[in-house]
């Protein structure tokens, strides 16, 4: 399992900005604790957001994301979104845009993920949901499946 903090330019935003990723390690039969269902790539991926009050790094810090990446054998995705309400703002940064389209391109280019929809899924908590419906909905040829919590 590695667990990587991305760092990276994002043409959208016109600014550097980061994505925590958890990508199954396929040789870690020494790992204790860990069950894996790695299998080779490309590997399936969710796009997991954050809500409002939170940041990328909040699944990583409250919840058992890690353990269920690699025991379902996928990659997670928790990209920074700060207050944006993962819209495009009028007089402001382009997080829709962003994170719908930007995010799982670069995704594609450092990792080896599926490209194809019944491979990408989107999830968010409250601020979070609202924006994993909104990407889904609007793109359903992207993402084979979404959740919100409390959205």
């Amino acid at each position: 399992m590695a667990f990587i903090d991305l760092k990276f330019y994002s043409n959208v935003l016109g600014m550097q900005t980061e994505v925590s990723v958890i990508i199954p390690q396929g040789a870690n039969s020494g790992e204790i604790g860990v069950e894996s269902g790695s299998r080779p790539g490309p590997y399936k991926c969710l796009y997991l957001l954050h809500g409002l009050s939170d940041d990328h790094t909040i699944w990583a810090r409250r919840t058992s994301i890690e353990r269920y990446a690699q025991s379902y054998g996928i990659c997670v995705v928790m990209p920074r979104a700060d207050k944006s309400f993962y819209t495009d703002m009028k007089y402001g940064m382009q997080y829709y845009t962003h994170i719908a389209k930007e995010i799982p391109a670069v995704i594609r280019e450092f990792f080896n993920v599926s490209s194809k929809r019944e491979d990408n899924f989107i999830a968010g908590l409250s601020m979070g949901g609202y924006g994993a419906l909104k990407a889904a909905l609007t793109y359903p040829e992207r993402f084979g499946g979404c959740a919100s919590l409390s959205g």
